[in-house]
């Protein structure tokens, strides 16, 4: 199976400019541990996680309105919507990371996450 069969594609992003606030309601809104960073071209250019997050406000001095360039990881592990999703998962699991984004020239196209390898492992 290939990630562009198995990956979401309506994914939450952001903007590095955008405040923390800003992530911390849309992930309680939807639900979500991970949220790309796109500039205006929908280039990922990061990825905040709510282990960011809670990092960054665990510090006393913290705002919730400092920007995400601030936090984000920057360090992407990535794969193209023609990668097999078993590499996929290795990756995952080889660098620890809770999703994959699907980039397809340079753009965000698409997100894998340990909840989607879940709930394939549901349907089998």
């Amino acid at each position: 199976m290939l990630a562009r069969e198995f990956m979401t594609e309506d994914v939450l992003t952001v903007h590095p400019d955008h405040g923390f606030n800003r992530v911390e309601i849309m992930a309680e809104l939807k639900h979500v541990r991970h949220v790309p960073v796109v500039n205006e071209d929908s280039e990922l250019i990061g990825i905040v996680s709510i282990r960011d997050l809670l990092g960054h406000l665990s510090n006393a001095a913290a705002s919730h309105f400092a920007p995400i360039r601030e936090v984000m990881s920057k360090d992407l592990v990535t794969a193209s919507p023609d990668s097999d999703i078993k590499e996929v998962a290795r990756l995952m699991r080889d660098r620890k990371v809770g999703c994959v984004p699907i980039v397809d020239d340079g753009k965000l196209v698409g997100l894998i996450s340990e909840r989607d390898f879940l709930s394939l492992i549901d349907t089998l």
